[in-house]
């Protein structure tokens, strides 16, 4: 199936007159009168005139399907209508559908999709003909992305008059037996694109000539407006969709059910929901508070009871905030949902609820997230927050969630944050160890009488007692203090009648909650329905998430595959087993199953509504009880972690029963989590290599779960090869279109980017430029995002050199070349996305000028020239951040200017100290100095750089590592010796304590290179900065832009470190390791050649450019290289976009040129190598923008 992306007629730019859209709206004939009037009177007129703003006509079309006469109907209107839908997807134009129904009548059943005899039934019972479901198969095209479902709530039935009330449609056999079958439209469309609407009804009795109307709110025509705004502007101008903010809303919705449903039973807790209560309220509280308690002590139940109770009272405005303010509260419950585990998605669903995301910071990864949360949680300018998170140890185990990464060590004064964590933990470690402290709070045992009554309550919830002597034997054991425990034992205890039975089992409870859970295991064990039973935990256990229950229930019919065979089998008969499992089974019958969920309800959680049933074993401590028994051998060696073949034999099972589901979220969700738990590459790969697979992993910014992955199966060289096989075949598929190939290979393209390998994806990009121009009329909106991704690659490979030498002119040519021919094509393309990308544009432009210069220049433009040209696109560029208001991006192009404290004044009021762009401001502000020969004042800078990285990225995060290996250079060891602040441990050798504190140069010591903004170094620039920054120099002119101190060699939030002279080489190869989006976490000192292999893209020659387009003479460019707005600054660099490479010169540049040797060889470069260097920059700039 074609996966489609922008669309547009197959038309040359250079044509003109508006283009035409097509837009059908599909309704019942006899029904839906008002929202047909409504749509023209309200929402058609106002969408024309915004079209005819973009040089774009609209065409709308009312498609009816069905009637109450069917025998009245036209079917030459529904031909052409058919003829018409035909003709916009055979010109690979995506035409936009409103297809509106009512919760009555439901979705139009499709005769592939449904059993035949439905399909007549509900054909039948509304009056559909044969034509109406073929228009109407176009109309719920999967692939078609511009089609909008909307779905009325038909409540306001119940207020119609009954005279009026016959005009209405209502619910019938036909749609009733529909809902018995599983929602083809919610499970072929995102959700997002299937919204309800509510409707009112008008009293029209006084005019009795009119149909009965309806009334609409606002958001109707929001929705429809929004809908149709966005898929215009991305198919017609390549502007990317806003974020969906209700997205997250679902996932809100069921934390916040769970969290009311949790709260109902805490008993006991008085005191420590006071003491949450006090630390919310009491001022200057910058540290996080921690609830503290062993497994099953109530730690959720305590926290779900006090953000509950808190939430309702900001609501309510009775919980006042900081100043008057509003509180805005956040609430996670790891385990609650499906998918409650990821930090990522927990950190992304936060940045959205405080509307801090937006199209043009969306992060890019997780340690990209981690930083924009930890700058959220310490910029004293965000609006005050209350965050619950419980169980912070359960997040899935990566880099971010075991530094806390994310959690500042001061968080801003009108920030709290409540966690719930137990002590045995790393993130528990990790917080303790910080210099600041969390304030601490255990858990108290539980009173007598609190505990007494959860017993009493418990039991007479199943109609039962026990004696006073019996609850006195309960309340003796040790572990009755724990609130789960006592819950459980009411369970063993519920079924007993006899009372002997009951003492012997209560002298029998064991003590700790992982040995109770055991012994529960123990008894399902021995109960009449055993296998059942124990096949119910041990599917949900080798679940990713739990299982829906239709999914449990068929799972379990077939008797025969309950248990996995004994190891005393026979080969025979375990090979019959494994067959067994492949054959389709008829459900759990309802009886069995109510018994089966009777037994094991209390040990079992819904996930949530949305989950739709899903089922999963309630409470860690079990998950762990049924590992130990059925899935971990246990003495077979030191570490207990060796898997028994029933581990491998549930997976199985699973995996054979996802491997043919129709449901595609399911599969992704649950069939590659067993791939991965058997270890089977093979099949994981080809999965990951369809094309339904791809498009629900795939991320424009970063592909992180995809990527994941693919780590899994091995190298990113075989990741590369596999998409290469399989966009081979997709070519090879008549029924895909030009354009669906085209996007295709960009996509992956920016995978292979993601994964590190730019020479790859280089290759991958060509093919999809040259499908684009010679085939699709080289659109536009298509082209300048293809010229843009080709500059990036070439702007990535760049980044791999520790060093700038003119060996890589022929690199910076091509993302100067590339760079600019997408701003000529930007330029022409209306809206903010297109003007903000090309603000973006010109700040990495000017950057790439800065490093002309630092090159040396080039026969096309000298040093000088590039360095006045790069000024002109940053002043561009602030003109258009002021202009959209994006004061981040505004103050990182200060930045790239050189007006520092500017931007750290306005870096401070955007995001607070603890940001990445502080970070980068705190360095360059120190080189400024150094370059300046103030050691002590570039002291004070990278302390505070140190300080910052520590702190957004982590004490052992290489970046942080490099920060600190500049304080213990022999220098600033001195000023630090000097200033009483001596690192505990740390000596200054003789030859350090020898040395000329004064002395302005040091030979051993080379010129610092700097990472953040490669400075200029011509002798006639003078460096700058503004007025706090002393400068030695009196003469500069430090307001003067043509003496710009630097240009950033990174335009983007990544953080940016910089490489000291003395910098083990095993550390460097890490450090790009880490910050690889491919590659997995390294040890820091890890020096394993076949890892850091498959970091980046390591081809040690420099090739020549196969597909070069010249701005000069490319057909697409011709027309916009006229009459460009500020078109005279821009012909300053026309031949330098425009020049071809020469071979020639690359090879003798590829000859001189021993980067890849020393960053991959590992072994430093000669005396000799050094020698014959081409350029001897006094200070040495490095590429890390990683």
């Amino acid at each position: 199936m074609a996966t489609w992306g922008p669309s547009q007629p197959k038309k040359n730019v250079s044509q003109k007159g508006k283009r035409p859209i097509k837009l059908y709206v599909t309704t019942f004939t006899d029904e839906f009168d008002s929202e047909r009037d409504y749509l023209n009177q309200e929402v058609l007129p106002e969408l024309k005139t915004w079209c005819a703003s973009k040089d774009l006509t609209l065409k709308e079309r009312f498609v009816k399907w069905g009637s109450k006469s069917p025998q009245y109907r036209h079917v030459d209107e529904l031909e052409k209508a058919q003829t018409s839908i035909e003709n916009c997807y055979h010109s690979s134009i995506m035409p936009i559908f409103i297809n509106i129904t009512s919760e009555s009548i439901g979705w139009i059943p499709m005769w592939e999709e449904y059993p035949d005899e439905e399909v007549e039934d509900y054909m039948e019972t509304y009056g559909l003909l044969v034509e109406d479901l073929e228009v109407m198969k176009a109309a719920y095209r999967q692939d078609n992305m511009n089609s909008l479902f909307l779905i009325r709530d038909d409540s306001f039935l119940n207020e119609i008059p009954e005279s009026e009330a016959s005009y209405f449609l209502k619910k019938s056999t036909a749609s009733e037996k529909l809902k018995l079958f599983e929602d083809k439209i919610s499970k072929k469309i995102p959700a997002k694109r299937i919204l309800k609407y509510s409707a009112t009804y008008c009293d029209t009795s006084r005019n009795t000539a009119r149909k009965p109307q309806l009334i609409f709110c606002s958001s109707f025509k929001t929705m429809i407006m929004d809908f149709c705004k966005q898929r215009i502007s991305f198919d017609y101008f390549g502007e990317q969709p806003r974020l969906f903010l209700s997205d997250d809303i679902p996932s809100k919705l069921e934390h916040l059910e769970y969290m009311k449903n949790k709260s109902q039973h805490v008993l006991g807790r008085d005191e420590i929901i006071r003491n949450i209560e006090n630390y919310i309220q009491i001022e200057d509280k910058d540290v996080p508070l921690l609830i503290l308690g062993d497994a099953g002590a109530g730690k959720s139940s305590i926290l779900c009871q006090a953000a509950f109770s808190i939430y309702n009272k900001v609501q309510d405005e009775e919980f006042p905030g900081p100043n008057g303010q509003r509180w805005n509260v956040f609430f996670h419950f790891t385990g609650s949902v499906p998918g409650s585990n990821c930090l990522e998605s927990m950190l992304k669903r936060l940045l959205i609820e405080m509307e801090v995301l937006n199209d043009n910071n969306i992060p890019r990864g997780m340690d990209a997230t981690a930083q924009m949360c930890c700058s959220l949680l310490s910029n004293p300018n965000t609006k005050p927050m209350i965050l619950f998170i419980d169980a912070l140890h359960q997040f899935a185990d990566e880099q971010a969630a075991r530094v806390m990464s994310w959690l500042p060590r001061k968080l801003a004064p009108q920030v709290r944050c409540v966690f719930s964590i137990l002590t045995d933990f790393v993130q528990h470690k990790t917080l303790v160890s910080r210099e600041t402290k969390p304030i601490e709070c255990a858990i108290p045992l539980l009173h007598l009488d609190s505990r007494k009554k959860i017993v009493t309550d418990k039991l007479q919830g199943y109609g039962k007692t026990i004696s006073e002597n019996q609850m006195v034997k309960i309340m003796r054991k040790e572990s009755s203090c724990n609130p789960l425990w006592l819950t459980v034992v009411c369970e063993e205890l519920r079924a007993l009648e006899n009372s002997e039975d009951i003492d012997k089992r209560i002298e029998s409870l064991p003590e700790g909650l992982l040995n109770l859970m055991e012994t529960v295991l123990k008894r399902f064990e021995s109960s009449s329905e055993w296998d059942l039973t124990m096949a119910t935990i041990c599917l949900l256990e080798a679940s990713s998430a739990g299982l829906m229950e239709k999914e449990l229930r068929q799972l379990l019919g077939n008797s025969a595959t309950l248990m996995p065979p004994s190891e005393f089998d026979e080969k025979e008969e375990k090979e019959s087993s494994e067959k067994e499992i492949s054959k389709k089974n008829l459900p759990l019958p309802d009886e069995k199953w109510n018994a089966l969920l009777s037994q094991l309800q209390p040990f079992l959680t819904p996930c949530g509504k949305s989950g739709k049933g899903r089922l999963n074993l309630y409470h860690q401590t079990l998950h762990h009880a049924v590992q130990n028994r059925y899935f971990i051998k246990q003495g077979e060696n030191e570490s207990g972690t060796e898997k028994e073949d029933n581990f491998y034999w549930w997976h199985k099972m699973l995996a054979k029963y996802f491997e043919s589901t129709d449901n595609l979220d399911r599969y992704v969700e649950e069939y590659l989590y067993q791939l991965v738990c058997l270890e089977d590459k093979y099949r994981l790969s080809h999965c990951l290599c369809d094309w339904k697979v791809f498009d629900v992993l795939y991320n424009e910014e970063y592909s992180s779960k995809l990527l994941g992955y693919w780590r899994k199966v091995g190298k990113a060289l075989e990741m590369i090869s596999m998409y290469d096989k399989a966009l081979k075949m997709y070519e090879e598929d008549e029924a895909v279109d030009e354009e669906a190939i085209s996007i295709r290979y960009e996509k992956v393209c920016r995978v292979v980017i993601q994964a590190g390998k730019y020479q790859e994806a280089l290759e991958l990009l060509k093919t999809a430029l040259k499908i684009e121009e010679k085939e699709l009329g080289a659109r536009p909106h298509r082209m300048v995002e293809l010229y843009a991704l080709m500059a990036e690659i070439y702007d990535e490979k760049l980044k791999l050199n520790d060093f700038v030498s003119p060996s890589q002119i022929p690199d910076l040519r091509m993302t100067i070349h590339y760079g600019k021919k997408s701003i000529a094509l930007r330029k022409t393309l209306p809206g903010n996305y297109h003007k903000f990308k090309l603000g973006m544009s010109f700040m990495k432009l000017a950057f790439n000028m800065e490093s002309w210069e630092a090159c040396g220049g080039g026969t096309e433009l000298s040093g000088e020239e590039a360095l006045a040209v790069g000024n002109k696109y940053i002043d561009k560029a602030l003109e258009i951040f002021e202009e959209l208001n994006d004061m981040g991006h505004y103050a990182e192009a200060q930045m790239t200017k050189g007006l520092y404290n500017t931007a750290k004044d306005l870096c401070m009021q955007m995001y607070g100290e603890y940001h990445i762009l502080t970070s980068r401001l705190y360095i360059n502000i120190g080189i400024v100095y150094e370059d300046n020969n103030d050691y002590k004042k570039a002291y004070e800078y990278f302390k505070k750089w140190a300080r910052v990285s520590e702190e957004i990225l982590g004490p052992d995060h290489p970046k942080t590592q490099r920060a600190k290996g500049v304080l213990r250079e022999t220098r600033y060891k001195r000023i630090a010796n000097s200033l009483g602040e001596l690192g505990e441990g740390e000596v200054l050798d003789n030859t350090e304590v020898d040395s000329n504190e004064d002395t302005d140069e040091n030979p051993e010591e080379p010129e610092r290179a700097d990472v953040e903004n490669f400075q200029s170094t011509h002798s006639d620039l003078e460096r700058y900065c503004e007025d706090d920054v002393e400068v030695v120099n009196e003469a500069s002119n430090l307001n003067n832009s043509s003496s710009s101190a630097s240009i950033e060699r990174e335009n983007n939030t990544n953080d940016i470190g910089i490489l000291s002279s003395n910098l083990d080489r095993n550390e460097e190869e890490n450090s790009q390791a880490l910050m690889n989006g491919y590659s997995s976490e390294l040890p820091i000192n890890s020096s394993s050649e076949d890892e850091s292999e498959d970091m980046h893209d390591d081809q040690s020659e420099l090739y020549a450019e196969d597909y070069v387009f010249n701005a000069v003479s490319d057909p697409v460019i011709d027309e916009f290289n006229v009459n460009l707005d500020d078109s005279d600054d821009d012909d300053e660099i026309v031949q330098l976009a425009a020049h071809e490479i020469n071979v020639g010169d690359v090879e003798h540049a590829a000859e001189r040129d021993n980067r890849y040797e020393d960053r991959w060889e590992g072994h430093e470069s000669s005396s000799s190598e050094s020698e014959t260097a081409p350029l001897d920059l006094n200070r040495q700039l490095t590429r890390d923008r990683n």
